[in-house]
């Protein structure tokens, strides 16, 4: 195929990418649940990608969304808050690079995003931050400016927590834990969650979540919390 012909093509895969599609129900999707396969559809040249990101906006705003499909010129997302066409933004998957875009267009719950620049994606998405066997690749993850109670023993405490993700959060506390130990954390507008300690660092702790936390309801805090959280920074 000449450079003219490979040019109209790739263009042409951009906007059949950002043309739309019907949404996926992406509510009962676990981090741990969250699988990739090509979309053999020559014509389209798009791969289907069940993937949650981290999605950041060029006002500062931290959103989780899930990249639905990926072609060289753009993705389309399932997102959970409000997204205006000509934002800029970063996607950051959990085991590729980030990339950046420009909103083409929002509605019904999803977005498509056209990049800066065309990317190839089969190398886009198997040579970027190979994991080895034994490794999970991280849930995406978001900072908060709250703070949430941590069960410790039998005593509630008021700690600040530092961000959040559908498999855990880290807090700031000086109490003295284990790692592996058993504790729990209340989230408003969650609930009490499970976890147990999975790392310490200083005051800072890693609690893991005895059971994954939904998409779409950790989408949906941020969502609220974030813009919350945000009002209070720029007061």
């Amino acid at each position: 195929m000449g450079p003219e012909l490979e040019l109209r093509a790739l263009y042409l895969s951009a906007n059949a990418l950002l043309a739309g599609a019907m949404p996926v129900d992406a509510d009962d999707l676990s981090d741990t649940m969250l699988s990739s396969h090509d979309d053999r559809r020559a014509d389209a040249r798009t791969t289907t990608l069940f993937q949650v990101a981290r999605l950041l906006t060029e006002d500062g705003a931290q959103h989780l969304c899930l990249i639905r499909n990926i072609g060289p010129g753009g993705m389309m997302l399932e997102i959970y808050a409000p997204l205006e066409p000509g934002v800029r933004v970063r996607v950051e998957p959990k085991v590729c690079d980030p990339i950046t875009g420009v909103v083409r267009w929002a509605q019904a719950g999803q977005a498509g995003i056209m990049f800066d620049a065309p990317v190839d994606v089969h190398s886009y998405l198997h040579t970027h931050h190979v994991l080895l066997p034994d490794q999970l690749p991280r849930c995406p993850r978001v900072t908060t400016a709250t703070r949430a109670r941590l069960r410790i023993g039998a005593v509630w405490h008021l700690v600040p927590l530092v961000d959040l993700s559908q498999g855990g959060v880290k807090v700031e506390t000086d109490l003295p834990v284990e790692l592996g130990q058993g504790v729990e954390i209340d989230i408003d507008g969650i609930g009490v969650l499970g976890a147990h300690v999975r790392w310490v660092r200083g005051e800072r702790l890693g609690l893991v979540f005895t059971c994954p936390l939904r998409l779409a309801l950790v989408a949906q805090w941020i969502a609220t919390h974030g813009a919350a959280q945000r009002e209070v920074r720029a007061a």
